[in-house]
């Protein structure tokens, strides 16, 4: 899998075919990786079907659909053959106004858990919240999963500090909430991937005493996963030359791909080739 910098993959992930060996063998944070990719797929317009086939074949459930028609927020439930419990959530679609005015509605807000959290995320996760768990009051499993990429991510991390023994897999998460809002989910099962100049993981700035939640799992500009956290000046380094092969080799095809890398790093494929381990260029 080449490192996709096209505007199709970061506009319509939904667009690019489902991997034959979906789940095959695969780690939860791939699974999960490929998960927030397929919430793109638009199943409350007639496209269930494509979603479903590649679950099923899986030996995973048929997906159970939330749609807030409102505030256009989406996620969708599944179970594995293993019983694990997935509720994934959908990122921003960016030719969706509501969406976007989600996004850019920053200011923090108290909440029914603790501390406070970013206007537009909390109201996109109330939306869905009570048949998420009306849903999950039918089904058993082994454990509770939530995943997302980018307004996936942060609706996924809300529902996470909703349900303290959840596993929370995200991927170009924004910040989400204060320092309060952080402690009150520090010591739950995290993993926050991060890849390379994904500028989305920079908003909302910190300046509005916004914060992060759980360390990072940075995927280098290779899309290699640090074993370690690298420091400050490494990311700095890596992210320089990561912008500096952008320039060279796409963003002058600016009529097919973004214009650049941090916007291009925030494509979900990109997220998946990293952590399959088969992405071959960059």
């Amino acid at each position: 899998m080449d490192y996709d910098p096209t505007n199709e993959a970061l506009f319509h992930p939904e667009r690019r075919p489902p991997l034959d060996d979906f789940a095959q063998g695969w780690t939860l944070d791939q699974i999960c990786a490929e998960l927030s990719r397929l919430a793109y797929i638009r199943f409350e317009q007639g496209e269930a079907a494509t979603l479903d086939r590649t679950l099923t074949k899986a030996g995973f459930t048929a997906a159970k659909p939330f749609d807030d028609a409102k505030t256009s927020a989406q996620a969708f439930g599944t179970v594995a053959p293993d019983g694990t419990v997935f509720v994934v959530f959908r990122g921003t679609e960016f030719d969706s106004f509501k969406d976007a005015l989600a996004d850019a509605s920053v200011c923090l807000k108290p909440w029914s858990g603790a501390g406070l959290v970013h206007k537009g995320f909390l109201k996109t996760w109330n939306a869905l919240q009570n048949g998420i768990e009306e849903w999950l009051g039918t089904v058993r499993g082994a454990r509770l999963v939530v995943t997302g990429h980018s307004l996936g991510a942060a609706m996924a991390t809300l529902m996470a500090g909703m349900h303290p023994h959840a596993v929370l897999v995200t991927f170009g998460s924004p910040r989400v909430g204060n320092r309060a809002f952080i402690e009150s989910v520090a010591r739950r099962d995290v993993r926050r991937y991060v890849d390379c100049s994904d500028i989305v993981t920079r908003l909302p700035p910190p300046l509005f005493g916004y914060g992060h939640v759980g360390e990072k799992r940075y995927l280098d500009r290779k899309g290699r996963l640090r074993a370690s956290p690298p420091s400050r000046w490494e990311v700095l380094g890596d992210r320089f030359m990561a912008c500096v092969t952008y320039l060279l080799h796409h963003a002058w095809r600016f009529w097919r791909n973004a214009p650049a890398r941090s916007a291009a790093d925030h494509a979900p494929v990109n997220y998946v080739s990293a952590l399959l381990g088969r992405r071959e260029t960059a």
